[in-house]
């Protein structure tokens, strides 16, 4: 397991710290379960006093969620990321009730 997880942690940075797209890396770390794994890991990483990398401190679970989301972000269109990131913005989902327009979910009555 031990080496899947190291594989999981170098493909995350591949895939994500070194892509020279801003859309990926902020797709990945807008991402709400992506947020909430890395503030645990970054909080653990720092009462380490900083040694290794935040990754470091992930779970099993937490290495797996955190490589799924970057496939999928990696392999998503960028204009897709671009809704979804005006979409969180507004409050609305990411994949949205395509059946309501956009301007009655804004201005719905009480």
């Amino acid at each position: 397991m031990e080496k899947e997880m190291e594989k999981m942690k170098n493909e995350i940075i591949s895939l994500i710290d070194e892509s020279k797209l801003p859309i990926v890396k902020e797709a990945f770390y807008s991402n709400p379960e992506v947020e909430a794994v890395m503030e645990r890991l970054y909080d653990q990483w720092e009462k380490n006093n900083h040694a290794g990398i935040p990754l470091d401190y992930a779970t099993h679970e937490e290495l797996l969620l955190l490589y799924k989301v970057a496939k999928e972000v990696v392999d998503s269109p960028h204009g897709e990321l671009s809704r979804a990131r005006m979409r969180r913005a507004m409050g609305l989902s990411e994949k949205g009730d395509e059946k309501k327009s956009l301007w009655k979910k804004l201005f719905k009555k009480g």
